[in-house]
């Protein structure tokens, strides 16, 4: 039976109801009768709501009123509960308190707050009676519990990260072919477009990518750059993207002259000219993908000079013909065209059985007509195809599916459209918040996983399980819907295989989007919408208005907002589970009463321009990230680091010094502390770090200082991270030996990214590293003396990457026996290294080997030769003579490896 968004939102309250009344260290003073009372009515209702979505789907307009009552009560009761579990948390921070004025003070101030909670219950409970009696008048009828509440995902931990993770270009390999020979044709001199043109989910993107990485364009071309434009852009965006693709702007190191900071503050005329004087003698490829309109051509075709030099090369895939032919008038578009029976039962059988291609005898009839109703289109046949992997292998299975379906089309790509709403309904109950969730971000966005995962967490999507993380179980939930193909992977990690970025194509988003819309559980905002989620997102502008007439929000996420009054539109939004305003860069302040949100789990003040947190942020005591990187914040109270929720902590060094951590943080996963300047004597004025006074002398400067204090309070703050899995220090002056004093009590930690010198170059011994360190990054860290023989002894390490000077000597060993675990090694700028050995049996499990910009470096170590697990060598911006080399005289030392990729 087909699960609702709302039946899923009624369902984790029940969950929700049933943890808070066994939680016996909660008090619920009076009113856990009736609690218990609200969830066994919500527990009827359940039932109730699978037959009325059943109706709704059918058209029976009159049940979205009863829906909508629904889950208007659910939301409710979640509210009740997170105050109830917000007083809990405040008592027990008031433990302390011992005057009795004080006490008493406090206790008068539950006992209002209870009666006020006490009111809220009867009402719903009212409600809950008027929606149970109504369900007859609507004929709805209680149909049991559903089998997808009792689905387990044990499957999902047994899938393989290794699944194929894009549309596969199937039938399209003669369309590559020919793309490829236009692209590098000698004999057209002239700077040329070449359009891709197609319907949406025909593949165009895809085959794009194919193009774009195949070795003789690679080989051909010397700069590339792919920009997504898609129905909503800024020129100027657009523009940046290319000249910091091209440019390599926020490199490390660029030849171009150009800082960061200039480029930032760039407009749009300065940009074009910049763009058009660098582009002018290069051989380049630059792929706009999905662009719709004529206008977008006429607006940036200009930066492109035509210098007849037969290198330069645009690649345009689009659904719009017009665009084609507006771009390049004397070249023919490229057609995609639907695929024939034959790919697109290959294609549909590839996804279908991804362990095994061979198709059951009792099966082939089936595949063939399922494959057959996808109309050639290939997102329908990936999508189709990945929702059989999940089903059983069996005829009365595969035939209850064909029947299920609406085959009926009513215009171009409603086949697909028709197989989306089937995957989608086929989603356990847990994943389709997370699938509409996706949504939120703007179109044609990459995502972060980690950032994705905390959103989902944040939410409340993520159930608590005692054998791993909510964020292992975030993950788990993730690839399945890769698995179902309901999202496509842009990158893995080498190690693991794990997802770390995603996207989702157009044609699903949208109808997320309006399955999201309907079910009133989430909103993209028009500037002139009017809101009836609970969640919205805003991209580029904030309609002010909007947010103020919607106390009612539990998320509010923006994306590089343009603010005018943020205080304004926040005040009264106190219902807010989820904060994000990343990219916000007008944003100067936020209002005194942030401390009113209580429920508010994810506060995102990524690269905003804030300089001050207000002193109640210490209120949030259900805070789980906080994620402040790239903002120039200069204070942070003390009382932050109270909130014992808190899980993924993103601050830099000046919010740590003006408040080192303090408390027991049983929940922590992640900490990351950037690099900012720190004027001591300037934050004691300003009111910071009162309690160092004492350690700054006279004869003190301000970074002697600043040092002194912070290693300080680093080393007393260290005892109580025990509970970390990641931390990253990107700082120029790091107290490394009071780190390592301690490292060795991290029982937990897994990842570990340090930058800047090491205090007179001294390595720590082996023994000193966390002892289940998996992922080890080291940058600019100057080290004179080898740190292999001590790194190779690390038993758990699994990645190891040493960039930007981390060793600056000239000769670099592994040992036979040495790093028994390692499976990717990132040797990155290494400007001093000219010799690198390998013994015999050092590295047994290395399957990815990349040395990048490693200029002095004469030739591959011998021993490479025997590391038979290599599967990819990646060698990036080497010499000429280092290359050849590989590719001749050395060649026996890599002729095992499955793919060797050089890249300039």
């Amino acid at each position: 039976m087909v699960e609702s968004i709302v039946s899923s939102v009624v369902s984790s309250v029940v969950s929700l109801v049933a943890n808070l009344l066994m939680q016996k260290a909660v008090s619920l003073g009076g009113v856990r009768d009736q609690i218990k009372e609200v969830e066994t009515e919500l527990r009827l209702l359940q039932g109730f709501l699978k037959h009325a979505d059943s109706k709704r789907t059918r058209g029976d307009a009159t049940i979205e009123s009863w829906i909508s009552e629904t889950r208007g009560v659910a939301y409710d009761i979640e509210d009740v509960i997170d105050t109830f579990r917000y007083m809990h948390e405040r008592r027990h921070q008031r433990r302390d308190c011992t005057g009795t004025i004080s006490r008493y003070s406090h206790k008068h101030d539950d006992w209002i707050t209870l009666n006020k909670i006490d009111s809220k219950i009867k009402q719903i409970k009212s409600r809950i009676q008027i929606i149970s009696d109504s369900k007859v008048r609507y004929g709805i009828a209680d149909l049991g519990e559903s089998s997808a509440l009792d689905e387990s995902l044990q499957s999902v931990r047994q899938f393989s990260p290794q699944f194929d993770d894009e549309i596969d270009v199937t039938g399209f390999e003669d369309d590559k072919k020919q793309l490829v020979q236009q692209l590098v044709n000698l004999d057209n001199r002239r700077l040329s477009v070449i359009s891709i043109v197609g319907m949406g989910g025909l593949g165009k993107t895809t085959l794009a990518r194919k193009v774009y990485n195949d070795p003789a364009i690679r080989e051909h071309f010397g700069m590339f750059a792919w920009v997504s434009v898609s129905q909503s852009y800024r020129v100027i965006e657009i523009l940046k993207d290319i000249m910091n693709k091209v440019m390599g702007i926020k490199k490390k190191e660029t030849t171009t002259g150009i800082t960061v900071e200039d480029f930032e503050q760039m407009g749009e005329e300065e940009v074009r000219q910049h763009l058009r004087d660098f582009l002018r003698d290069k051989k380049y490829l630059v792929v706009m993908d999905d662009v719709w309109t004529v206008d977008v051509w006429r607006q940036i075709h200009q930066v492109f000079p035509n210098v007849n030099n037969g290198s330069s090369r645009i690649l345009l895939p689009t659904r719009n013909m017009e665009v084609a032919r507006h771009a390049e008038p004397w070249i023919p578009p490229h057609e995609l065209h639907l695929l024939n029976d034959t790919h697109s039962l290959e294609l549909f059988c590839r996804k279908a059985f991804p362990a095994n291609q061979d198709v059951r005898t009792e099966l082939e009839p089936l595949a063939q007509k399922l494959a057959k109703r996808c109309g050639g289109l290939p997102l329908a046949l990936v999508v189709l195809g990945g929702l059989m992997s999940r089903k059983d292998p069996s005829y009365d299975t595969w035939l209850r599916v064909a029947q299920s379906m609406n085959w009926e089309s009513s215009g171009e790509g409603q086949e697909c459209l028709s197989i989306l709403g089937l995957s989608y309904d086929d989603l356990p109950y847990q994943l389709k918040p997370c699938f509409l969730y996706i949504t939120a971000f703007p179109e044609d966005s990459i995502i972060p996983v980690s950032k994705l995962v905390r959103l989902w967490i944040a939410e409340g999507f993520i159930l608590e399980e005692q054998r791993q993380t909510m964020e292992d179980t975030a993950r788990d939930w993730l690839d399945e819907l890769v698995q179902r193909c309901m999202i496509q992977v842009v990158k893995r990690s080498v190690t693991r295989g794990r997802v770390k970025s995603i996207r989702i194509h157009d044609m699903l988003r949208d109808f997320g989007l309006l399955e999201a819309r309907k079910d009133g559980f989430l909103h993209v905002c028009s500037t002139d919408a009017v809101v009836s989620s609970h969640r919205v997102a805003f991209h580029d502008r904030i309609n002010e208005e909007v947010a103020v007439s919607s106390p009612h929000l539990r998320t509010l996420l923006g994306s590089n907002l343009i603010l005018t009054n943020a205080g304004r539109f926040l005040n009264g939004l106190n219902l807010l589970r989820v904060l994000d305003l990343e990219g916000a860069r007008d944003l100067k302040k936020l209002p005194k009463q942030m401390g009113n949100m209580i429920h508010l789990r994810y506060l995102g003040l990524r690269r905003t321009g804030l300089k001050r947190l207000p002193s109640s942020i210490g209120h949030l005591l259900n805070l789980q990230t906080l994620d402040a990187r790239g903002a120039y914040i200069s204070w942070l109270p003390k009382s932050f680091w109270k909130i014992r929720t808190l899980r993924h902590v993103y601050i830099n060094r000046r919010m740590f010094l003006s408040a080192p951590i303090i408390g027991d943080h049983k929940n922590w996963q992640t900490l990351k502390i950037t690099w900012i300047y720190v004027d001591v004597m300037d934050m004691i004025r300003l009111g910071g770090i009162r309690f160092i006074k004492n350690w700054v002398t006279t004869s003190d400067s301000a970074e002697m200082a600043c040092e002194r204090i912070f290693s300080e309070a680093f080393g007393k703050s260290l005892e109580k991270m025990d509970s970390l899995f990641s931390f990253s220090m990107t700082m120029r002056e790091l107290p490394r030996d009071i780190f390592f004093a301690h490292a060795r009590h991290l029982q937990k930690l897994r990842s570990l990214y340090l930058i800047g010198p090491f205090q007179q170059q001294q390595f720590p011994d082996s023994s000193q590293f966390p002892p289940n360190l998996t992922k080890l990054m080291l940058e600019g860290s100057t080290l004179e003396q080898d740190p292999m023989p001590v790194l190779e002894k690390l038993p758990n390490l699994r990645l190891l990457a040493l960039r930007w000077g981390a060793y600056a000597g000239r000769s670099m060993s592994c040992s036979a026996g040495g790093f028994p675990r390692l499976q990717h090694l990132i040797l990155s700028c290494l400007n001093d290294l000219e010799e690198w050995r390998v013994g015999v049996g050092a590295m047994p499990c290395l399957t990815h080997l990349t040395i990048d910009g490693c200029r002095k470096l004469k030739m591959l170590p011998e021993g490479l030769q025997h590391v038979t697990t290599l599967r990819e060598l990646k060698l990036i911006e080497m010499y000429c003579e280092f290359i050849d080399r590989v590719r001749n005289e050395d060649g026996y030392k890599v002729r095992h490896i499955p793919s060797t990729i050089f890249e300039h």
